[in-house]
């Protein structure tokens, strides 16, 4: 999940724009058990997404790690080696390029099927148990990679422990809407008082799409985040002006798109943003 849409788009590139990801349904990056799938809404449930996965529709995924960790490795991991929280993960490449460099990673994702090819196409030994009241837990032998098969909300601050970061790379904009404020909570409640939160968004205008992904803009990253913590934009990618005639600009009459064709809409939306946060307590 690089832009490049990827990580949806799983794991965002800000300078490599590839519309065509788009156009499939991107990342199992949700937790929504009891939900009723509805696209019209923007609401989809856990099974939708590891359905997806079964079908094999992860355009979404990219075979490389999000560009930020080229640009901003040696800041966002000063010091050493650090654990780090991954919601929603899929089979990420950040996710191993953390360990490769030495990091304790623990991330959490709906799909089986995701968490197994993570450690299988990355040539990777690993153990599974059984976790009550999640579900299965895959770790490398080394114990510095783990992955949670289950539902984000089933996990606990008592369960996981603190983390010196939180690597949120578009996962919030998979989350219902309602579920947002209670997923905010969740997640900095696995932060460490010292510790950085890093968040990746996606901004457009939401009359062309009802999500996922859903559309977080600056004001809504300070309205869920402010009141806790400094918040820092670190990078803004503009990815708005892809040639479409449709596209008037005219500040959100953009033409709806087919319900499953986030692509398709975001091509008609008159604005597109792409921003990365570094996060901290106050």
């Amino acid at each position: 999940m690089t832009l490049s849409y990827s990580a949806f788009l799983a794991r965002p590139k800000c300078v490599q724009f590839s519309l065509p990801l788009l156009n499939s349904c991107w990342s199992v990056k949700m937790s929504a058990k009891d939900a009723k799938t509805d696209l019209d809404a923007g609401v989809l449930n856990n099974s939708e997404w590891v359905k997806r996965w079964g079908v094999g529709d992860t355009a979404f995924h990219q075979g490389a790690h999000d560009p930020l960790f080229d640009t901003h490795g040696d800041m966002m991991f000063e010091g050493g080696a650090k654990s780090v929280f991954a919601p929603l993960c899929g089979k990420s490449l950040d996710l191993i390029w953390m360990y490769d460099r030495g990091h304790t990673v623990v991330g959490v994702e709906i799909a089986e099927q995701a968490v197994q090819e993570l450690f299988s196409e990355n040539k990777l030994d690993v153990q599974v148990q059984q976790v009550e009241g999640v579900g299965p837990l895959y770790k490398s032998t080394d114990g510095r990679l783990q992955v949670y098969v289950g539902d984000l909300f089933d996990l606990t601050k008592d369960r996981l422990g603190e983390f010196d970061r939180v690597w949120d790379s578009k996962s919030i904009v998979a989350i219902n809407v309602v579920d947002q404020e209670r997923y905010r909570d969740l997640l900095l409640s696995f932060l460490k008082k010292d510790g950085q939160y890093y968040l990746i968004t996606i901004d457009y205008d939401p009359v062309v799409w009802p999500g996922p992904p859903h559309n977080i803009t600056d004001q809504r990253v300070r309205q869920l985040y402010g009141e806790y913590c400094n918040i820092e934009v670190i990078q803004e990618s503009n990815l708005t002006g892809i040639s479409n005639p449709d596209n008037k600009a005219s500040g959100g009459h953009a033409p709806p798109a087919e319900p499953n064709s986030v692509g398709a809409a975001l091509r008609t939306s008159s604005y597109l943003y792409e921003r990365y946060y570094k996060m901290a307590f106050k």
